[in-house]
C-alpha cells in the first residue's frame, strides 16, 4: 500500500473573457502510485465567486483576482476573534 509521500500539483489558470474574471484549477496526484486525492469542504459545480469541485472531487476550481483588487481580512483591520464551533 502506497504511503503517499510525494506529490505532483497541475495547476491551470482560466481567463473567463466574458466576464473578464480569472480562475485557477487544481488537481494533486501521488507521484508513487498515480492517485488522484479529493478536495473535501468545498461544494460540487461551478461559481466564478466562490471555491468549487468537480462532481468526482478531484479538481478544486477557485476564483481568483490580481492582487489588491479584492479586499483581505488585514486591510483597515485592527483586530479580530476566533470562535471555536462545535
Amino acid at each position: 500500500m502506497c504511503e503517499h509521500k510525494d506529490f505532483e500539483a497541475d495547476v491551470q489558470v482560466n481567463r473567463i473573457e466574458d466576464v473578464r474574471r480569472f480562475s485557477v484549477d487544481l488537481q494533486v496526484r501521488c507521484i508513487e502510485c498515480s492517485t488522484l486525492f479529493q478536495f473535501v469542504g468545498l461544494p460540487d459545480g461551478v461559481n466564478i465567486n466562490y471555491p468549487t469541485r468537480s462532481i468526482d472531487g478531484t479538481e478544486a476550481r477557485m476564483p481568483i483576482v490580481p492582487f489588491g483588487e479584492e479586499p483581505t481580512l488585514v486591510d483597515g483591520i485592527t483586530g479580530f476573534n476566533v470562535k471555536r464551533v462545535q
